[in-house]
C-alpha cells in the first residue's frame, strides 16, 4: 500500500469503511486561506535551552521523529519515524553524540516506532546508546482484535527490544521525566481499551514538554475520542502550550476544541507535501484527495496561530 493508501485507508477505517461525511464536505467547502508556508529551517525560540530537532521523512511518507539535545549535549528523542529513517536516524544521532537519554515512543504505529526498530536489530544498537525506552504500548491481544496486520510488525519490534536489554520504563498520567537544564516531559494519558475507533491512534500518549520556559504539546497521533477525554479529565492549564504538535500528520486527528484549549502560537505540521496539498496522487494534483489538512488549516486561521511549520524539510528550534 502507497503512502495515500495508507492514510486513506485510515480515514476508511475510523469512519467504519466510509469517509466521515460531514467532516469531508465542510474540508471541501472551506476554502483554503492559509497558503503555502514558507521553507524554514531553524527558529530562535527556546534561548539557550534545549535545542529540538524536528526531522521531515527520510522518504515522502507520513512519519514523526523529534530529538531533544540539551546545552550539554544530552538527547531525548520520541518517535523517529519509518524503518527507512532509521539509517539517517542512526547517523544523526551520532553525529550529535551518541547517547540517548531516553527514547520516548507515543504509540505501536510503525511510522512512530519502526525507525528505533530497525536500529535495534543492529548489533550494539550500531554503536548508540540508549538509557531507557518510554512507552505504553496497548497489550498484543488488543491489537490482534482492533488492527491485526498491524499485530506481527509491534510483536517483533518488542521481542527486538527486549532482547536489546535497553530498560523499558511505562509511564503514567502526571509521571514527570526531569532531564535538567530546563526540560522535562509530563506524561497526559494513557490508552484507555475501550475505544476501539480509531484504536492505536487512539492510544497515543501525550506528553507536555516544557523547555527553557516555553511548553510544547507532543500529542501522537491521538483522535477525537482520546481528545475529548483529555479535554474532560484535565485542567487546561495541563494542555495550554506554546508549541503543538498537530495530531495524526495534521488530519483527521484532535478536534477543533481540543485545540482551541490547547491555544498554540506555534504549529507543528509532522505533514508531507502531498498530505498538506491534499493530492491524490498522479496527475490529480492539489485538492483532489480525501485528507482533511485544509479543514486543519482552517482551525488554525479561525485560533489565531501565529507561525505554522511543515515538516518536508528539517527544522531545528534554539
Amino acid at each position: 500500500m502507497d503512502r495515500r493508501g495508507f492514510i486513506k485507508g485510515a480515514l476508511c477505517a475510523a469512519a467504519g469503511g466510509a469517509l466521515v461525511p460531514s467532516r469531508a464536505a465542510q474540508a471541501a467547502e472551506r476554502p483554503l486561506r492559509t497558503g503555502t508556508l514558507p521553507p524554514a529551517t531553524e527558529a530562535q525560540y527556546f534561548g539557550g535551552g534545549w535545542q529540538m530537532f524536528m526531522y521531515s521523512g527520510r522518504t515522502t511518507d507520513i512519519s514523526l521523529s523529534t530529538l531533544f539535545r540539551s546545552p550539554s549535549g544530552r538527547i531525548v528523542m520520541v518517535d523517529g519515524g519509518w524503518g527507512a529513517d532509521g539509517e539517517f536516524l542512526l547517523g544523526e544521532i551520532k553525529r550529535l553524540g551518541g547517547v540517548v537519554d531516553a527514547w520516548f515512543l507515543t504509540h505501536a504505529h510503525r511510522d512512530h516506532y519502526r525507525a528505533l526498530g530497525e536500529i535495534l536489530k543492529k548489533p550494539g544498537c550500531g554503536g548508540l546508546k540508549i538509557g531507557r525506552v518510554v512507552h505504553n504500548f496497548v497489550p498484543l491481544d488488543f491489537i490482534a482484535e482492533v488492527s491485526p496486520s498491524g499485530l506481527p510488525h509491534v510483536r517483533e519490534f518488542l521481542d527486538d527490544l527486549a532482547k536489546s536489554g535497553i530498560s523499558v520504563e511505562k509511564p503514567g498520567v502526571g509521571h514527570v521525566f526531569d532531564f535538567g537544564e530546563g526540560l522535562s516531559f509530563e506524561c497526559l494519558n494513557e490508552p484507555d481499551l475501550s475505544m476501539r475507533r480509531d484504536a492505536i491512534n487512539n492510544s497515543s500518549v501525550c506528553y507536555r514538554v516544557v523547555n527553557a520556559g516555553k511548553s510544547v504539546l507532543v500529542t501522537g497521533d491521538v483522535s477525537e475520542e482520546m481528545g475529548a477525554k483529555m479535554l474532560a479529565t484535565l485542567p487546561p492549564e495541563k494542555l495550554k502550550s506554546d508549541v503543538c504538535f498537530l495530531s495524526h500528520h495534521g488530519q483527521m486527528g484532535a478536534s477543533k476544541e481540543f485545540y482551541a484549549v490547547v491555544r498554540p502560537e506555534i504549529c507543528i505540521w509532522p505533514t508531507p507535501q502531498w498530505l498538506w496539498d491534499n493530492d491524490l496522487g498522479g496527475t490529480h494534483g492539489p485538492g483532489s484527495g480525501p485528507f482533511l489538512t485544509n479543514y486543519t488549516k482552517c482551525w488554525m486561521q479561525d485560533l489565531g496561530v501565529k507561525r505554522q511549520f511543515l515538516l518536508t524539510r528539517d527544522v531545528i528550534f534554539k
